[in-house]
């Protein structure tokens, strides 16, 4: 990204678009995309004002670019130094379906939850005391749920439609679940067991991405896509034995957050694919390349 853009020379390429001519187009389309994600605002800002279906049209292409250019940049960044938030992974992923989404907003909501949470627990609750309080609050207080009537939406797979809507996948219900926990020194961490994402509670905190966690370091597991429903490591086992499936420890043991977020975008894939936006689907299997390089 630039750090400083001209403003003459932004308003005579933005000008240029509205030339009907396609070669004077593939001539400035470089330039713009050269700029980088810098150059968005000013895209959306001539968006807004313009009435001419041609530059529209052309705005709308460099934008979506623009933006997936954009988006790659910032998972790649995400990866090198920041990959132990997850919050902030997820929020890479929301702001580029949703470019114009206020980030600020949706923390506000995460932090509001994670705030009433840490009035109520305190290191003498069990951890199975602790969780009965995140449930309560999380189930009963907020309200969320798992998404049953329209499971493949695709709002239930981006964390900003999750938290307003109230309702998700089980991916998604786990990570606010799981961020929050955390949040207050709970250790609580995804596991990515084959066609529903839980979570699993272990002996203490740990840093990413969880390779040195054990089969002996786990308590409990947490369903939350069922209102968080507690089970033993042997009901997931046999899950997965009735599944067909042999009990990898990737199965049952926590997942990274770069993990969870290659499932997520993965899961995006299969959901545009399925309903015939190829276009949209492409892009997706772009940002998974960048998250499983």
């Amino acid at each position: 990204m630039h750090e400083t853009l001209d403003e003459h020379k932004i308003a005579s390429l933005i000008h240029l678009l509205e030339d009907e001519d396609e070669e004077t187009y593939r001539l400035i389309y470089p330039q713009i995309m050269e700029m980088g994600g810098s150059m968005m605002p000013y895209i959306l800002d001539a968006q807004d004002r313009s009435i001419d279906n041609l530059l529209n049209a052309r705005l709308k292409e460099l934008y979506q670019q623009l933006n997936l250019q954009h988006t790659l940049d910032e998972f790649r960044d995400w990866k090198l130094h920041n990959s132990r938030n997850l919050y902030q992974g997820l929020s890479v992923l929301s702001k580029y379906q949703y470019p114009r989404l206020e980030l600020r907003k949706i923390s506000e909501i995460i932090n509001k939850i994670r705030q009433d949470l840490w009035l109520e627990v305190n290191d003498n609750l069990t951890a199975l005391e602790k969780v009965r309080i995140i449930n309560h609050l999380f189930f009963d207080v907020y309200k969320f749920r798992g998404d049953t009537k329209e499971y493949y939406a695709p709002e239930n797979s981006f964390i900003n439609d999750v938290l307003i809507r109230k309702k998700g996948n089980p991916l998604n219900l786990s990570a606010i679940y799981s961020i929050i926990a955390q949040s207050v020194n709970i250790p609580i961490y995804g596991v990515n067991l084959p066609r529903n994402f839980m979570l699993v509670y272990v002996e203490k905190l740990y840093s990413q991405p969880l390779n040195t966690i054990q089969k002996t370091d786990v308590l409990f597991y947490i369903n939350p896509f069922n209102r968080g429903e507690i089970h033993s490591q042997n009901d997931i086992l046999n899950y997965l034995k009735k599944i067909h499936l042999e009990p990898k420890e990737e199965y049952y043991l926590p997942c990274s957050n770069l993990i969870t977020l290659q499932r997520s975008v993965n899961n995006l894939i299969k959901i545009y694919s399925n309903k015939g936006e190829e276009n949209t689907a492409e892009n997706y299997r772009k940002i998974l390349k960048v998250l499983m390089e």
